[in-house]
This record gives structure tokens, C-alpha cells and sequence, in this order.
């Protein structure tokens, strides 16, 4: 154990949770003889991690459904009953420390408002319409204040107090439930024993609690919380009050492990306890039945197999509830590396028995940290190297964290391969306009911290899903995500609509805000009948500019260089660590980083291994064939059907027929007329900005 939770252990909530088991370690016969061999079988992983309320919510609804409500509450009556004075006596050791550098009136008042707050918080968990919890924050928060300023801890709230306590109740729980019946009459027939199991829970905690550091600073040790707590135990003086209420508590925990009513410790995704271990048996199983089946009743089975593997896998790592404290104003989660690690484990468990059953291997998934609606003006979200490392190997991609209806998906891997930190702030657009333009959403600033170094550029992009406002006045075609810069001005970015939303894969982190971009040229008049919308659409999404102000050219041809960029941008493929090889493309040239990320993904070929021919010009069938390399192609289209209608179809060269049938089937190019298409005509720039429209859409 750490020095820092060796000291903790003397924490209010450490207090706090040896109260709940104080029966334990004063009867040898107690615990272990009371509940039977069957009982010590449950770990405290079934408890949900969430906010303080639903916590509290779950287990008096634990403790009503096992009969243990009474029991609980009597000890809690007992324990608020006391007297003042008898309030003083019990948290002098620790609340002596927490006043010794105020004086005069101000001390004795905080030793009378502090020894209140920890008997008082004690019953907070049994407490049957939560009212108490607000009376908490009323009444104290003031004074805790005083003493967390000396600690120069900037907000110390009851609530943080009350969820750590929380959490150590949950170790303890976790910790007794791992012992074998030897094992724990063995430590409860020692004085001692229930400081063994004190601090092997505290060793378990993560996360970060502000009471910890205000216990380090003002010294107060674990010898301090024992006497508290014998003092307390004195104080009621009916020791059958403490026992029966561990007991129940106990009870209650094992309940919820069985019914697994919530989601996990950490907020680790909606899986029963159980569950996984289940449905790998059934798994394993499947082997002899696929083996003497049918075709058909093959397909059947792994069908089914499949579908209860992704529902069980979504379920677990989709982490909901999570607490969080206030930090400068954002709302601060720190993912459980304990409870993460063993969700990782699960998933791997599933989708490697569903390997090798059946054969099928699962697509890529993600952790998906679900916020929710949250009112402060920031999150913060912060997972550890050591999740990051158990995610290798299993099909758990990258971290999807949702807020408010923003979401953010990090890949796991190349320069996220270290401990993550994602803050989000997000500020209303002021008069509805940025940078001059309309504005359809927040703006939203984004900041990674990796391995603790602000990181702003990335290996592999970062997926931005922003949600857009009303929209009423606005042309939601010409909706593009745009990079906010130091001097107020925009980048445009562009970003593909999908509802109510807008997706955009960013390969750098700033401040971004979704605006209607409307861009206008004097010359596409000739065109506009079937190329004016495109053109329009793809100037608003920055993929094609104008050759000069209010100028679009759309007769002019197409070079390669220019046609990669149309595609990088409108497509999303931008890469910040792609790399080109052409003697003919300079890194200082304007499409170099274009060209490397087409060529990266496979779109555009070189002429040769060391040429480019950045300004050759591209005809129909090239254009055509780049599209569908773009949008993943596969070799199911009839290319012999597709090209049936074009008269001219022996013109296109054998090595770009797949690509044109394809582009061709899926309403993606057109022939010229006169039944041809015309492949080896070069495509002009209103031509471009048709396919890469229809491509977009598709």
C-alpha cells in the first residue's frame, strides 16, 4: 500500500465504512458462522458506480428486498441519537487535527459543526427519501470550505466525501467476500483483524478524492480512526446493533451481485454478474452442435451465437453512471483501471471463444463512456496507460466518451498509446455568428493530454460527432465543421450531416463549431442545371475552392493533385503522418499532404514507383475508379451488368473497369450521352464536384 492510502485510511469515509462492519472484527463467531459457506462467494464488482443519489437509491433498495432495512436503520437511529457531547468524544481524534490551526470561537464552533457532519453522513446511506444528503450539502459546505482552503484544495464537497465513502464500503465488501470461511474466521478471531481488512481495501481504491489530500495535509493517521471508531461503538454501547446491521449490509451487497440490478463498479457496462462466463460455456458448447448440424442449422446457430456475443460485448463496455467531482468548474471522470481492465477481459473472453467455435470474428468496437446531459460548461475524462495496454489484443478499438450529445472517439494506439486526459469545454456561439458566418452549434473546445504532454496533433484521427441546433433559417446541405483560429477567423473542415448531427475525423484538436457556409461564383451559370448544387455544396465543405475570387472554372480539367484533395477533404481521409515518395512532389507543394494521405489510403496510385504527375489531368474512368477505391469497393458488383448500358465499354482499360461498374451501379457517374460514358475524356472540375457530391451522400 501507498503511504498516501496508508495515511487515508483515516479518512471520514474510511470512519464511515468501519461503522457499516463494525460488528465484524469484536465477534470471532460473527460474520463468517451468521451467513454460512454459501454466502462468502460474492465480490462487491456487481455494485454500480454512479452519482452519490443512485448509489444510495440501489442499496436501500438492496436492503428493503433482503429484510435489512431495519436492522440498518436501527443502528443509524441508535447513532444519531447520540449527544452532542457524545459527538465530540467521537470524532475528536480526527476532527482535533482537521480545527488545529483555527482559534477561539471559530474552532469550537467548527469541532461542534465537523463532529455533526461525520456522525451525521454515517446513516446517509440507509436514508429513505435522500433528504438528508441535501441537508449535508446545506449545512456543511460552508465549514468544509474553511478547512479545505488552509489544504489548499479548492472545492471540498459533501458529496465527494459520501462517494469515497461509498467506494471503501465497496472494497471492504470485496474484500471479506474473497475470503474463504478459514480464511475469514482466521482474521476476525484477531484484534487486529478488521484493520487487515481495512487496509487491503484502501490498497484496492483508484480515482482521485479531495478528502484524501485534506487527511495528508493535517495529519490525521489510521490510529485516529480506530479510536473514533471504538468510541463510537462505546457510545451506543448495544454491540448487537453494530453486528446485525454488518450483517445486512452484507446481505445487501450479495443481493445486488445476484440480481445485478445496475451496471458494475467503474460503470462498467450492463452485464449481470455471470453473464459473460455463461455465454463462453455456451459457446464452447456450440462446437458439437455446429459439428452434427445442417447447413441451415449451422447458419442458424452462429447467426444467434453472433448476435448474443455483440449484445453482451455492447452491454459491457458501455459505461454509464460514472461519479465525477467538480474541478474548475468541469465535471471530472476517471475511468476505474481495475474495473476496466476486467471488462476488457470479458470482451476478449467472448469474441476469442466466438473465434473458435464458429470462425466469425467481431468487428472493432468501443468503450462508449456515456455522460449524459450534463450542466456544468466542461467534461473531463481521464483513462490510463494500463487500459490502454489490456485493450491491445481484444477487438475494443478506441473510447467513445458522449456528452450532452457531443461525442468523441479516441483509436487506442500509435499517439494514444500512453495516459489519456480529454477535457471539453463548450461556449454558446456569440449572436449566433463566428468568424462572420452562421453558427449551428456550440463551440467546442477540445484538449488532449497524453502521457501528460498536451498533444495536439494525432497518428490516427480523432472521430468528432457534434449535434447541430435549430436550423430553421439554415440550408443544412451547406452545414460544414470549421476549426476556430487565435485571431477569431475560420477553417473550414467540412464534415458529413447525418440527422441532427455532424461526424468529422479530425487529425488535430482546437476549438471547432459548425456554421453554414455559403460560398457563391459568378461563372457555373453554364452549369447549374446539373453540377450548380455540387458545386455549391462542396465549396461550403472546402473540398473544392474557387481558381480565383468568385471564379469556380468548372470547364477547366482536373489534375491529379487537384482531384486528391477534392477526395481527401470531402471524404475525411486526412492524415497527419502519411508520407509520399515521388521525386515529383515536394513536401513545400500545397497537395503534398493530400497526395500522401490518398495514396496512403490506396486511392491514387503514382504513375510509377517514383512519379506522381501531380498536374497530369485525370479522365472520366480514373475519376470513377478513385471514387470507389474512396468509398471501400468490393468485388460483389457484376461489372459485365453494370457496364452493359455504355456503347464504349471496351474503351475502359481492363485495370478501372471493376472501379467504373462500381461507381456506375451505385448512381455515382453517368454516361456522357449516346449511350457512352466516355472514359478517357478528361473530367472537368464541375464533373468532379457531381461524383464527389453523390459520393458524400452515399
Amino acid at each position: 500500500m501507498t503511504l498516501r492510502r496508508k495515511i487515508a485510511a483515516s479518512t471520514i469515509a474510511a470512519s464511515l465504512a468501519v461503522t457499516a462492519f463494525a460488528g465484524i472484527p469484536l465477534s470471532n463467531k460473527g460474520l463468517a458462522e451468521k451467513l454460512g459457506a454459501s454466502a462468502v462467494v460474492y465480490a462487491a464488482d456487481a455494485f454500480p458506480s454512479s452519482d452519490v443519489i443512485n448509489k444510495v437509491k440501489t442499496l436501500r433498495e438492496a436492503l428493503i428486498a433482503t429484510g435489512g432495512l431495519d436492522e440498518v436503520n436501527a443502528l443509524r437511529t441508535a447513532i444519531q441519537g447520540l449527544s452532542i457531547a457524545d459527538r465530540q468524544t467521537i470524532a475528536g481524534p480526527i476532527i482535533n487535527k482537521l480545527v488545529s490551526e483555527f482559534t477561539g470561537t471559530e474552532q469550537t464552533d467548527l469541532k461542534v459543526s465537523l463532529s455533526n457532519l461525520l456522525v451525521d453522513a454515517i446513516g446517509i446511506t440507509y436514508d429513505a427519501d435522500l433528504t438528508k444528503l441535501e441537508e449535508l450539502r446545506t449545512n456543511y459546505h460552508d465549514d468544509l470550505q474553511k478547512i479545505a482552503t488552509a489544504a489548499e484544495v479548492d472545492d471540498l464537497t459533501v458529496d465527494d466525501i459520501v462517494a469515497y465513502f461509498l467506494k471503501v464500503q465497496d472494497e471492504v465488501v470485496d474484500v471479506v467476500s474473497s475470503k474463504s470461511l478459514l480464511e475469514l474466521k482466521q482474521l476476525l478471531s484477531d484484534a487486529d483483524g478488521f484493520n487487515a481488512i481495512m487496509e487491503e481495501a484502501l490498497a484496492s481504491i483508484t480515482g482521485s478524492y479531495d478528502i484524501e489530500d485534506i487527511f495528508l495535509y493535517y495529519g490525521v493517521t489510521t490510529e485516529d480512526v480506530r479510536d473514533a471508531m471504538n468510541a463510537l461503538k462505546d457510545a451506543v454501547s448495544d454491540a448487537d446493533l453494530f453486528e446485525d446491521a454488518a450483517l445486512a449490509l452484507y446481505g445487501a451487497y450479495a443481493y445486488i451481485y445476484e440480481n445485478s440490478k445496475v451496471p458494475p463498479i467503474g460503470g462498467g457496462g450492463g452485464v449481470a454478474p455471470g453473464v459473460v462466463e455463461e455465454l463462453v460455456k455456451e459457446l464452447e458448447g456450440l462446437k458439437d452442435k455446429l459439428a452434427n448440424a445442417t447447413d441451415e442449422e449451422k447458419a442458424e446457430l452462429i447467426a444467434d451465437a453472433v448476435k448474443k456475443s455483440q449484445e453482451v460485448i455492447g452491454k459491457a463496455t458501455t459505461l454509464k453512471n460514472l461519479t465525477a467531482k467538480i474541478v474548475d468548474g468541469l465535471k471530472v471522470y476517471e475511468l476505474d483501471a481495475k474495473e476496466t481492465v476486467k471488462i476488457l477481459e470479458n470482451v476478449k473472453k467472448v469474441a476469442d471463444q466466438l473465434k473458435e467455435s464458429t470462425g466469425v470474428e467481431l468487428e472493432p468496437v468501443s468503450l462508449n463512456v456515456e455522460l449524459g446531459e450534463v450542466s456544468e460548461n466542461g467534461v473531463s475524462v481521464s483513462l490510463v496507460k494500463e487500459i490502454l495496454e489490456a485493450a491491445a489484443g481484444t477487438i475494443v478499438s478506441g473510447v467513445n466518451v458522449t456528452v450532452n450529445g457531443l461525442g468523441v472517439t479516441i483509436p487506442f494506439g500509435g499517439t494514444f498509446s500512453d495516459d489519456l486526459d480529454l477535457s471539453i469545454n463548450w461556449s454558446e456561439a456569440e449572436d449566433g455568428m463566428v468568424g462572420g458566418l452562421p453558427a449551428a452549434s456550440a463551440i467546442y473546445d477540445f484538449n488532449l493530454s497524453v502521457g501528460g504532454k498536451d498533444t495536439t496533433e494525432f497518428s490516427h484521427p480523432i472521430i468528432l460527432d457534434l449535434p447541430i441546433g435549430t436550423t430553421a433559417s439554415l440550408d443544412e446541405e451547406l452545414l460544414t465543421v470549421a476549426k476556430v483560429l487565435e485571431d477569431g477567423t475560420l477553417e473550414i473542415h467540412g464534415g458529413r450531416l447525418t440527422g441532427a448531427r455532424i461526424v468529422e475525423n479530425r487529425p488535430t484538436f482546437s476549438s471547432y463549431v459548425v456554421v453554414e457556409n455559403k460560398v457563391s461564383f459568378e461563372d457555373v451559370a453554364r452549369v447549374e442545371a446539373w453540377a450548380g448544387r455540387s458545386i455549391q455544396v462542396m465549396a461550403a465543405k472546402g473540398a473544392i475552392i474557387g481558381k480565383s475570387e468568385g471564379k469556380f472554372a468548372p470547364d477547366d480539367k482536373v489534375t491529379r493533385a487537384e482531384f486528391a484533395k477534392m477526395l481527401v477533404r470531402a471524404l475525411d481521409l486526412e492524415s497527419n503522418t502519411a508520407k509520399e515518395g515521388f521525386n515529383d512532389v515536394s513536401a513545400d507543394d500545397w497537395f503534398a499532404s493530400y497526395v500522401a494521405a490518398a495514396v496512403e489510403k490506396g486511392v491514387i496510385n503514382g504513375r510509377s514507383e517514383t512519379r506522381f504527375a501531380p498536374e497530369a489531368t485525370i479522365t472520366r474512368a480514373e475519376m470513377a475508379t478513385m471514387i470507389a477505391r474512396a468509398l471501400g469497393a468490393d468485388n460483389s458488383i457484376d461489372v459485365d451488368a453494370a457496364l452493359a448500358d455504355f456503347s464504349d465499354a471496351d474503351e475502359i482499360l481492363d485495370t478501372l473497369k471493376a472501379g467504373v461498374a462500381y461507381a456506375a451501379a451505385n448512381g455515382i457517374v453517368e454516361g456522357k450521352g449516346a449511350g457512352k460514358f466516355a472514359p478517357n475524356d478528361n473530367a472537368t472540375r464541375a464533373q468532379a464536384a457531381v461524383i464527389i457530391h453523390r459520393a458524400l451522400n452515399k
